[in-house]
């Protein structure tokens, strides 16, 4: 089946907003522009429509945008763009890196409303929204921490991490009993106990042991839950883990096609990295061992930092 997949990207240096491209067996269709709208630089599905945090000419928030690439609503709440975007039961979730916040939005009678807006430190980094069972857990890279929320967004507790790892991204296991999350800074992956939220194990992410070369950015996992992928911008790489509960082990680190790999998709044994230095999506076939394989096709795309699949 041919799938849409959508990049977001920074606009201002050749970009227009989001694009959109096909999907199937492997190909690449040519993109095309499919909305026009300031630094949409995350995705995420909200139903039949697309939640982007981007820019307004009055401050920053959140666009809702149909399947067609018309702007639905608009919600301005910020001074300064966030970071990441997701949703959980029928509620919009922001992270806003610079202003150290993380933000809940409602929509009622089809237009969002802002419910609430935590804010943990100025400059904290926030950089990702988690859910685990009744707790919400935020990523903050310079606190070094990972803070976590009951459902009122009460705070609740902490993960604390070595000084300067820089936590960023992370995705649970298939059962639920761990976090595997990558540190930006200090380019290593930590395995964490859900029902501790305690830290089990440490692992490098890149060749003979290197460190804090930064940019260590988004991390996916297989869809059989035994393979993590994690990219790393300041090496231009994907690093492939095996993952096996607490026991995590690297076992490729291969080139991503490109520069400055800040996102990529994991769809039909097929990885699709968003290059944004390089302004390319790159996809590269997955073998049967989950390591990656040959380039199977690229596409140009100006300053794409994020990808999103809509079947």
């Amino acid at each position: 089946m041919k799938k849409k997949i959508y990049a977001g990207t920074y606009t201002g240096k050749g970009s227009e907003g989001i694009y959109r491209f096909g999907f199937e067996k492997g190909e690449l269709s040519e993109p095309e522009l499919f909305c026009r709208i300031d630094n949409p630089k995350y995705l995420c599905s909200f139903g039949n429509d697309i939640a982007a945090v981007c820019d307004f000419d009055k401050g920053s928030g959140i666009a809702l945008i149909s399947d067609d690439g018309r702007i639905k609503d608009e919600l301005a709440f910020e001074e300064v763009t966030s970071c990441y975007v997701t949703c959980h039961e029928g509620r919009i979730y922001t992270a806003n890196y610079h202003a150290g916040t993380f933000s809940v939005i409602e929509t009622v009678d089809g237009h969002m409303k802002l419910t609430k807006t935590v804010e943990i430190r100025k400059k904290a980094g926030c950089h990702q929204v988690l859910f685990w069972n009744d707790r919400i857990l935020v990523p903050c890279l310079f606190l070094d921490r990972v803070m976590i929320y009951d459902g009122n967004l009460n705070h609740q507790g902490e993960i604390v991490f070595p000084e300067g790892s820089g936590p960023r991204h992370g995705v649970f296991s298939k059962d639920g009993r761990y976090l595997y999350l990558a540190s930006e800074l200090s380019n290593e992956l930590f395995v964490i106990e859900t029902d501790s939220f305690r830290i089990k194990e440490c692992v490098g992410l890149l060749e003979n042991k290197e460190r804090n070369t930064e940019g260590t950015a988004a991390i996916r996992m297989s869809e059989d839950g035994k393979r993590l992928y994690v990219s790393t911008r300041g090496k231009d790489v994907i690093s492939i883990l095996s993952a096996d509960g607490d026991k995590v082990r690297l076992i490729q680190t291969v080139s991503c096609g490109g520069e400055h790999p800040r996102d990529f998709i994991l769809t039909d044994d097929t990885l699709l990295c968003a290059n944004r230095f390089s302004n390319q999506v790159v996809s590269f076939k997955l073998e049967n061992d989950g390591k990656v394989g040959k380039e199977s096709g690229r596409i140009e795309i100006p300053d794409a930092v994020s990808l999103l699949i809509k079947e």
